[in-house]
């Protein structure tokens, strides 16, 4: 098992499982694992011709509710989440039995990391801890040609088969 503990704490309105109630320290433990445990997750925006777009990310973290991520400076998306900064972050295991099916959907504004902040070095360490390949780009000094977002959250969905067939729910996020 992964060490969670130095991820901050998450607040949920709502933590209700169809019938099952966890607390918060369950909640925002399955969440974690479920996004530590992810290979790999995918963005989506809409570009400024209004398409909806998802593109597969490698380089991702967690920062207790909402969540760090990295791509290329000269990628499209970068232009277009300048345009239009509300993105969704959705993850799904693969090979999941449909009983024990799980996803989590992350709602929010992708905020650029500026630089030589304290924000940026804990996304740093973060991303390099999750990513094998953010890892390799530490290591390679090639950061100049990354731009580190970090989502804020607004509301995640999360659908977890495994308490039962119970509906998705949703989570809206309050400030801590």
């Amino acid at each position: 098992m992964q060490n969670y503990g130095s991820y901050q704490s998450i607040v949920y309105k709502k933590i209700t499982y169809g019938d099952i109630i966890m607390s918060h320290s369950e909640v925002k433990t399955e969440i974690l694992k479920y996004i530590l445990d992810a290979k790999y997750g995918l963005l989506n925006y809409v570009r400024s011709d209004q398409s909806p777009i998802s593109r597969t990310i490698g380089s991702f973290a967690p920062d207790g509710e909402n969540l760090f991520f990295s791509t290329g400076k000269e990628s499209s998306k970068v232009r277009e989440i300048e345009k239009n900064n509300r993105v969704s972050f959705f993850f799904e295991h693969d090979n999941q039995a449909p009983e024990s099916w799980k996803s989590l959907l992350l709602i929010g504004d992708a905020e650029p990391v500026s630089v030589g902040s304290a924000v940026y070095d804990t996304a740093v360490e973060r991303l390099g801890a999750k990513s094998p390949r953010f890892r390799e780009r530490i290591a390679k000094g090639d950061l100049a040609n990354a731009v580190i977002y970090r989502i804020k959250t607004s509301e995640l969905e999360y659908l977890n088969r495994s308490n039962g067939n119970t509906p998705l729910q949703k989570i809206a996020v309050r400030e801590l």
